[in-house]
This record gives structure tokens, C-alpha cells and sequence, in this order.
């Protein structure tokens, strides 16, 4: 990925006369340099108040632009100009330096355009999220993106990662899987059924949307789409239409959405559990503390190949058992275990995930042990979740602190609904929302005397707003990494203008 300047300044001419151009004019011509260490020199004599880390990310872009790239290569250009849109092309010569023309336009590489307008529809959510990098000078290297590059610039749109189905609509996923025979019902990750809808996150609106849109059509999911990970697969299969149609068993029944039913507005343990790995009671004792090593694990449960739960084997039951016993045996370190049910509300268990460490979870069967959930696995689900609100507590704090240091009451009273204004005392009183409207008036926005782009600033302050409401909405699926750099672009703007802690 190469970008045309931080506010597109260079893509016009770059689509007109079939380059690729980049900046840091002021380090002059690369070929001076054939070695990565002396571009580095030559970046940190031409500009002595960048930061050492700074200067290695821009000697890591300017040697990949002058000498890694390689004629073949793919590029794709963001275009700042037509937001949503990206150009792909192919590199077709060396590197070059152009004195003779106007700054900003010296540092070039011959490019074919091959498709000039690709829309952001027709790219998959993980390589959009590459494509998002800040970066000048980006390599995407993630989930195959050179081969599905080269598919969007062939036929226009990206084929995902092997193995992944290609996104549609949501009305063509749902015919398609009604056309099917029982035996062979479609097949794809909670992640991609998410995308048919424009979704990544598993919000009580979303779920709402495609339950009644699976029930529109008398189809559902096997197992649950709102339980487990997004990566885990699902089947939609079809309803039972009559009784005795034998188009499901009780057991099947047991394990498929209640596309009817509200979604739960307390989080359950079936959204979080890992895949339980387990031994038959007829392993040696040997084996099993040899699963225990090779996976990290401080517990395992013992379940026969038929389904027969007998309990867990946990490193502090071996270390009681070796004390009664010079030679136990598994059966002498098996110990009962807390199983609880998959729709179970989570907050009822914590105290008994923190005291005992872990729990089964029973499946929707209410017979089989599937899950585990532990102390750690609801720690680290709890930090996942408290991280965005904490960065965007931060983003509105800094905000706020700005507010109440340039602004009157009467211009924050300004930014709000007439039957609002009396109760707006201070920018604390200001919903996060306010602050677009606060600062969309030019003399407003002057008077913070923040040299920043002001539409693009204004743009980012909508993008995090929306992404605040989102997490509103609880979900147990994280934020997706460009979400996160959405808020973190935010942040940094932020902090850059007022650094004070």
C-alpha cells in the first residue's frame, strides 16, 4: 500500500501519469544511499527534532519504497479524494528521483493503474483493516492479501481468505441456504454470516435483525450464532415445519437459535467458553499430566468417548494425590468439578469461577460437557471489554477538560437542544455527542487553537461517537482492530495538542 499525501494532495497526479509518489523530499535523491544505514543517517541529519523511533519507521518506508519494491509488484493507493475508493495498479519501474519537479512530487515509481475506483464494498473487513494502516509505505502480507489483490484488480472484487466463503447480501445467503437439501445445509463462520448483514459485532440490534430475518424465512442456526466465537461455524438449517417431518431431532432441536425468542440482557456463559479438551478415564495418569504440559493447562476434564462425565483432574489434585499415594493412578486424582449450563447468567458464576478457579460448561443438551471457563479466561474477557471504554473515557476527559477551559456556558449551551440548555452547567454536562456540534462552528473551533485539520478531526470525533454507542450495546465480541485504531487516531490527536497527562 502507498498512499497519496495525508490529505490526497498527490493522487490526481499519480492517477494522471501512472505513478506512485511519497514525500520526504527534504532527504533528497535514495539512490545516494545503498545502504539501510546511511538512509538512516541521512533521514536524522535532515530532520534533527524527529524522534529515534520515528526516524526508523521512516527509513523502513523510504528502503522499502526505493529498493524492496519490485516491478510486478501490486499497489493499492487509499483515496483520501474519494473516501470509500482505492486504486490498484502495477509497479512497472525503478525507482526515481525527479529534481525538477515541485516538492512533494520528486520521490516516484512508475505504476499500470489497474482499476482506478475500487469501492470499499468489495474488499473483506480483515484486509480493510490492513489497508487502514497510517502508514506512507504499508506491506500487506496478512491472510493471502497479495493473491486476493491481484483477484480485485482481475475481476473487482476480493475472494476472501481461502477456505471463507465469498460475502453477499443477506437475502441471497438466506435463499441459498433455503434451496438446500437437509443434508447438505450451508456452512459458514458466525464471523461471515455477521458480514451478509454489514455486522461485526454481535449487538442486541444485530441479533434482533437476523433472528427475524431467519425466521422470515423458517431457517435457524445449528449450533446457536449467539453463542461461542465468531470464528466458530455454524449451519443454517431449516425449522421443523410439521410434526413427524423428521427434519430434526430433539437432539438438533436442543442445539439450534431460538430465532423467536428476545435476545437475553444479561451475558451468558455459553458466549464464553473455550472448547473443552478432556481425556477418557482409561488414560494413564502419565498422559494426562502430559496433556496438561504440552497444552498449559491447570486443569482437564475426564470424559469417556461415549460422553461419560466423571469429573477434572487439576494439578493441585495430583500434587494430593501423590502425598496419600506413592503411585496414584487417575482414578485417584479425578475430583468433582462445578458443571454449570450453557445459559447460565454469568454473574451468578463468578464467584464460583473465582474461588474454584474453573467450571464445565453443559451444552445446550443440557447432557454433554463442552465448555470450560476460567478464572483467566474471565479476566482477560473483562479487560477486553473495559479497554474501549477506558480509551474512550479518556478521549471524552480530554475533551472536556478543553471545554471548560476556552468555552462559556453559553457556548456549550449552544451545542445543545433548546430543552437541554438550562441544565448544562459545565462540559461535563455535555454528552459525548455534543462535543461534534460544540466544535463543527469555525469560531469555536479556532479558538482552541488546535492546528489540526478540522473537518478531518470532526470526522474522527463522529467515527468514535458511533463506536461509543455501539459498546452501549453490550456484545461479548471485541472491537475490531480498526475500531481500535479509529479511537487510538482520536486519542493521539488529543494528546498531541494537549499533552498534559
Amino acid at each position: 500500500m502507498i498512499r497519496g499525501g495525508r490529505e490526497g494532495q498527490r493522487e490526481a497526479r499519480a492517477l494522471e501519469e501512472g505513478l506512485v509518489i511519497v514525500g520526504w523530499q527534504e532527504v533528497g535523491d535514495l539512490r545516494r544511499y545503498p545502504m539501510r544505514d546511511q538512509l538512516s543517517e541521512a533521514l536524522r541529519s535532515a530532520y534533527p527534532t524527529a524522534a529515534g523511533n520515528v526516524i526508523a519507521n521512516w527509513t523502513g518506508q523510504l528502503w522499502r519504497f526505493a529498493a524492496e519494491i519490485r516491478a510486478g509488484d501490486l499497489v493499492v493507493m487509499p483515496l483520501r479524494t474519494r473516501p470509500g475508493r482505492f486504486a490498484i495498479g502495477k509497479i512497472t519501474g525503478p525507482y526515481e528521483y525527479r529534481s525538477h519537479e515541485s516538492e512533494d512530487f520528486r520521490q516516484v515509481r512508475a505504476v499500470d493503474w489497474l482499476r482506478r475506483e475500487v469501492p470499499r464494498t468489495a474488499i473483506r473487513p480483515d484486509l480493510l483493516a490492513s489497508l487502514g494502516s497510517l502508514l506512507t509505505v504499508c506491506g500487506l502480507t496478512r491472510n493471502d492479501a497479495a493473491h486476493r489483490v491481484a483477484q480485485v484488480a482481475e475481476v473487482g472484487t476480493d475472494p476472501g481468505i481461502e477456505g471463507e466463503e465469498v460475502v453477499t447480501s443477506s437475502d441471497e445467503l438466506l435463499e441459498d441456504a433455503v434451496s438446500r437439501d437437509l443434508a447438505h445445509p450451508r456452512r459458514l463462520t458466525i464471523r461471515t454470516l455477521l458480514e451478509h448483514w454489514g455486522e461485526r459485532r454481535r449487538t442486541s440490534a444485530v441479533i434482533a435483525t437476523i433472528k427475524a430475518d431467519l425466521a422470515t424465512k423458517g431457517l435457524t442456526t445449528r449450533p446457536p450464532f449467539t453463542e461461542g466465537s465468531v470464528g466458530d461455524e455454524i449451519a443454517l438449517v431449516p425449522l421443523g415445519t410439521e410434526p413427524g417431518s423428521g427434519a430434526e431431532s430433539d437432539e438438533d432441536a436442543a442445539n439450534t437459535e431460538d430465532v423467536s425468542a428476545p435476545e437475553h440482557m444479561t451475558l451468558r456463559l455459553g458466549s464464553l467458553p473455550a472448547q473443552l479438551v478432556s481425556v477418557p478415564s482409561t488414560v494413564t495418569l502419565k498422559y494426562a499430566k502430559t496433556l496438561m504440559v504440552q497444552y498449559q493447562f491447570s486443569q482437564i476434564a475426564v470424559i469417556d468417548e461415549d460422553g461419560t462425565y466423571h469429573g477434572a483432574v487439576s494439578w493441585e489434585s495430583i500434587g494430593r494425590a501423590h502425598i496419600a499415594s506413592s503411585d496414584p493412578s487417575l482414578r485417584d486424582v479425578i475430583t468433582p468439578a462445578l458443571v454449570v449450563d450453557h445459559d447460565a447468567i454469568l454473574l451468578d458464576q463468578i464467584r464460583a469461577i473465582y474461588d474454584k478457579g474453573f467450571v464445565f460448561v453443559r451444552d445446550a443438551d443440557r447432557v454433554r460437557v463442552t465448555g470450560i471457563l476460567t478464572a483467566a479466561d474471565l479476566t482477560g474477557q473483562f479487560g477486553e471489554l473495559a479497554r474501549p471504554f477506558v480509551l474512550i473515557e479518556e478521549a471524552e476527559n480530554r475533551l472536556r477538560r478543553a471545554a471548560d477551559e476556552v468555552f462559556s456556558v453559553a457556548d456549550l449551551r449552544e451545542a445543545v437542544q433548546d430543552r437541554r440548555r438550562n441544565r448544562v452547567h459545565r462540559a461535563a454536562d455535555l454528552t459525548f455527542g455534543d462535543y461534534g456540534f460544540l466544535l463543527k462552528d469555525p469560531q469555536r473551533w479556532s479558538a482552541l487553537e488546535w492546528n489540526l485539520d478540522h473537518d478531518l478531526f470532526l470526522r474522527r470525533l463522529e467515527d468514535v461517537r458511533k463506536i461509543r454507542n455501539e459498546l452501549m450495546h453490550f456484545t461479548p465480541d471485541p472491537l475490531s482492530d480498526e475500531h481500535y485504531r479509529i479511537v487510538d487516531g482520536l486519542l493521539n490527536l488529543l494528546r498531541t495538542v494537549d499533552p498534559r497527562p
